[in-house]
């Protein structure tokens, strides 16, 4: 029922046109599978970088391009390498932001998880990146729900440190 009120309200739609996708966007959500590597272990992030790569063919002047995947710590860094490599290969001449809001959503629960957080996490570290993220979660914080802006590897590092901590418990 969420999701019909949404799309009739002309809130939310959907496509598989990227580009229509993104235009006029002031944020993009990276929000791909990480599936572990067999043999080492490590998070696979070709789909991320793929991603990035993707968008950097597509997103406007001044778009924040958002990691919401669990990356490692260094991963927002490589995401804008990878952007920048893309659009030099392509000769665009544009600027971009990063930031990384890692989610803290559990399985069954992830509406509630989403409207009710205990806190949100952004790695955002220009004032334009934490504009809009700030923005984005306006609606949020007016729930009284904190937004921390950290670096973009804190970021990387406290979804690490939550999912441990998780583990142990």
């Amino acid at each position: 029922s969420l999701l019909a009120r949404n799309v009739e309200a002309g809130r939310l739609s959907f496509t598989t046109d990227l580009a229509e996708a993104v235009k006029g966007a002031d944020a993009v959500f990276i929000a791909v599978g990480t599936p572990t590597r067999r043999g080492d272990g490590h998070a696979d992030l070709s789909y991320v970088y793929a991603a990035a790569r993707e968008l950097a063919d597509v997103i406007d002047d001044g778009t924040v391009v958002v990691t919401k995947s669990t990356v490692p710590v260094g991963t927002n860094r490589e995401v804008g390498r990878q952007i920048e490599a893309r659009l030099a290969e392509t000769g665009r001449e544009i600027g971009f932001e990063l930031a990384s809001n890692p989610e803290f959503l559990r399985e069954g629960a992830a509406i509630e998880d989403f409207m009710r957080p205990d806190r949100v996490v952004v790695g955002a570290e220009t004032e334009a990146s934490e504009r809009v993220m700030r923005e984005i979660y306006r609606p949020l914080s007016l729930r009284e729900a904190p937004v921390m802006i950290t670096t973009l590897e804190s970021a990387e590092l406290i979804k690490y440190a939550a999912n441990a901590y998780l583990a142990v418990k």
